[in-house]
């Protein structure tokens, strides 16, 4: 009877152990571990070590953060656990919040090791570095947990470490831009059609990737471009067996509806001042100016560019169609912050070209859109990524 009730209270007591959610010794903590000792709020927590694994992520891939923690005071609910990742200058970060131990907080046992482990989706392609600092903490609305004064970084986090990555591979485009010879310029007609000399000799690329820059885009199109010493003239030829556009008048958001292409120019490449233009499969325009990412959008400002769209295919319903063409100019004088107007010999400008592609009754996937160049991001303005256009006197028929 006496052998029995021992061993009844020997599994009461490990049951009562399993009850505390991941409790660890240090023999289990991996080998690959940095050892360290942080404390938050007087040491009411102590970070003990962490490790990634990979030991060396890379970049559009997931990875795992392993940290080992002792709380000698109990964490209440509703706290979180931040991580803030950045290079060595602050300006390229990503950030993850975390449910401490998929948030079962109470359960954790005081005064123990306890392993937590986050899984990052993946390193964003936009985070154009080599290492990884790493920064922590917990946080419960806008109040943080507040580290000794060796390791806050400033901003009540937890300077953790670095960890090396892989470099991303950052595609950056080049274009050149020619000019149309004196005697082509009397064919110049802005009708859609495409039929001009000029567009067969133009630099062209049908090779559009999707934005985030994993993969190539399935989704065909092309991009040209050629210029006179009035405009700048860009065109579009795009497969698309499902043409649709509903939005009817000028600077309606056809980005979030229609069928659209897209030109971004920042002339002097500095970021400060961009412009973006937008048309339609049913030949809407929408155009704006940006003083920064996303700054400052300015719907009032007019690119004043004359523009054509031809279909091969019928809007909006749910016959097969082959595509569609666009072809814009673009009047030097809207690009009012360039250097030169119009550019001079060899002089280059910053740009995206994006195509969205959309469906009748059925959502885009993320190969519907596409980037001569990536922004490595879903955003659009991500405009540090953008392509070079450089300007070529060099006569085209």
């Amino acid at each position: 009877m006496k052998k029995l009730l021992l061993a009844l209270i020997a599994i009461f007591v490990l049951a009562g152990c399993k009850s505390h959610e991941g409790v660890v010794s240090e023999d289990e903590m991996s080998p690959f571990t940095k050892k360290v000792k942080m404390s938050l709020d007087n040491g009411d927590i102590e970070l003990l070590g962490w490790y990634t694994e990979p030991m060396k992520p890379r970049h559009g891939e997931s990875f795992k953060l392993v940290s080992f923690w002792k709380f000698n005071k109990k964490l209440k609910d509703g706290w979180k656990l931040f991580y803030h990742f950045e290079d060595a200058t602050g300006k390229e970060h990503f950030v993850y919040d975390h449910e401490l131990l998929d948030g079962k907080v109470k359960d954790v046992a005081t005064g123990k090791i306890i392993k937590d482990v986050a899984t990052l989706k993946e390193i964003p392609m936009a985070f154009d570095t080599d290492e990884m600092h790493v920064f922590s903490g917990f946080f419960k609305g806008k109040k943080r947990t507040k580290p000794q004064k060796k390791y806050n970084d400033g901003k009540d986090r937890l300077k953790v470490g670095v960890v090396k990555i892989n470099r991303p591979q950052i595609r950056r485009k080049k274009m050149e831009v020619f000019a149309i010879a004196g005697r082509s310029r009397d064919q110049i007609k802005i009708d859609g059609v495409l039929k001009e000399s000029y567009w067969k000799n133009a630099s062209a690329d049908d090779k559009f990737w999707q934005v985030k820059g994993k993969d190539m885009s399935s989704i065909k199109t092309k991009v040209m471009a050629v210029m006179d010493e009035k405009n700048l003239y860009v065109a579009f030829d795009v497969k698309d067996d499902d043409i649709s556009a509903k939005m009817k008048n000028n600077d309606d958001p056809i980005y979030d509806n229609d069928d659209v292409v897209e030109i971004f120019i920042d002339p002097r490449g500095e970021g400060k001042k961009y412009y973006e233009m937008q048309v339609s499969a049913a030949g809407i325009k929408f155009d704006a100016s940006f003083d920064g990412r996303r700054k400052n959008r300015n719907d009032g400002w007019d690119s004043k560019i004359t523009y054509a769209v031809k279909l091969d295919g019928t809007l909006n319903d749910h016959k097969p169609d082959k595509g569609w063409t666009a072809e814009i100019a673009i009047p030097w004088a809207s690009i009012a912050d360039a250097s030169n107007i119009p550019p001079k010999d060899g002089e280059s400008w910053k740009v995206f070209f994006y195509r969205i592609n959309r469906h009748t009754g059925k959502k885009s996937k993320s190969d519907d859109f596409s980037a001569w160049t990536p922004p490595y991001a879903g955003d659009f303005h991500n405009i540090k990524f953008m392509g070079d256009l450089v300007f070529v006197y060099e006569e085209i028929l």
